[in-house]
């Protein structure tokens, strides 16, 4: 019998590296949520599901009258003009009681904003500062006789 010299077996290398690799995008991923925290949307959800059931029931009235609520933006240097005019079916302009604009980063938490437009005539003007470059979302919110009609634009920031 001659002696012979027996290789070495890759397997368990090749396992170990794999297992190194998991572990470590493992870690990157742990080390990216917590460097880009999401903000918490609601604290408590059963506290204001009367809220959110009761502007269910306020879209539907608008969506039942055939409401519309025309939205126009115009680029400025820190944000964004918005212009909002709610319409019946007939395309006539109605008087909102109040318009509220939601400035939203989907990407990051803590940038949120609500802005309330001022009334000119039938409509509603205003200017929503958008302090990052990027997409940001707009949620534009008519009020009237207990209806409501929303509008989201998206759009990017300056930059």
């Amino acid at each position: 019998m001659g002696t012979e010299r027996r290789g070495i077996e890759p397997w368990p290398y090749v396992l170990a590296g794999a297992l190194a690799l998991m572990i470590s995008i493992s870690v990157a991923f742990l080390w990216v949520s917590i460097a880009h925290p999401d903000a918490v949307l609601v604290h408590d959800a059963w506290a204001v599901e009367p809220e959110v059931a009761a502007a269910l029931r306020a879209r539907g009235r608008a969506e039942a009258q055939r409401w519309d609520l025309a939205v126009r933006t115009r680029p400025e240097a820190d944000g964004v003009a918005v212009e909002a005019e709610l319409r019946d079916a007939e395309g006539r302009s109605l008087l909102a009681e109040r318009v509220l604009v939601l400035r939203e980063r989907p990407a990051e938490g803590g940038l949120d904003a609500e802005v309330t437009l001022m009334r000119d005539g039938d409509v509603f003007k205003g200017h929503v500062s958008l302090p990052l470059p990027g997409r940001w979302q707009l949620v534009v919110r008519a009020e009237r006789e207990g209806a409501l009609a929303e509008r989201r634009v998206t759009l990017r920031g300056p930059g």
